[in-house]
């Protein structure tokens, strides 16, 4: 067993080792502001490389034959929801309005109710009915991609 000498020596080790532990505590706690500050500095430098990617563009929805022009590449989803039904052409493009037809759903026919497609940047772009301004049970959906 230890003497009493002995144990109350190694107690007094180990609160000196205690204490030192606490004083780094203490002083790295001070360093808290300090680091939050060079975090939120390199957040906001990300944020600004991140805006002429397009990354701080939101996802939309779009009209049916309204033509769009991509500032950034993205995503066209064009979908039935249910309603009314109609033939679709995804059409994109240099032009405005985009000629060439990348996509066709037909809810009609049950041929296909879904298309879609990838667009650049200066692309022009519109999910067009075949009616023009008609009434449509389809929802197109631009997301952009980084």
């Amino acid at each position: 067993m230890k003497g009493a000498v002995e144990v109350g020596t190694s107690l007094e080790s180990r609160v000196e080792e205690l204490e030192t532990r606490v004083a780094q505590l203490l002083e790295d706690d001070g360093r808290v502001p300090e680091l939050a500050e060079r975090a939120e500095n390199a957040l906001k430098a990300l944020a600004k490389l991140a805006e002429p990617a397009g990354l701080t563009e939101q996802r939309f929805e779009a009209n049916l034959d309204t033509v769009y022009q991509a500032t950034t590449y993205g995503y066209v989803a064009v979908y039935f929801v249910g309603g009314r039904t109609a033939r679709m052409h995804l059409l994109v493009g240099p032009t405005s309005p985009p000629t060439t037809s990348v996509g066709y759903a037909n809810s009609g026919s049950e041929i296909n109710s879904y298309m879609g497609t990838i667009v650049r940047p200066g692309e022009y772009w519109m999910a067009a009915t075949h009616r023009t301004g008609m009434k449509a049970g389809f929802e197109c959906i631009f997301t952009p991609l980084f």
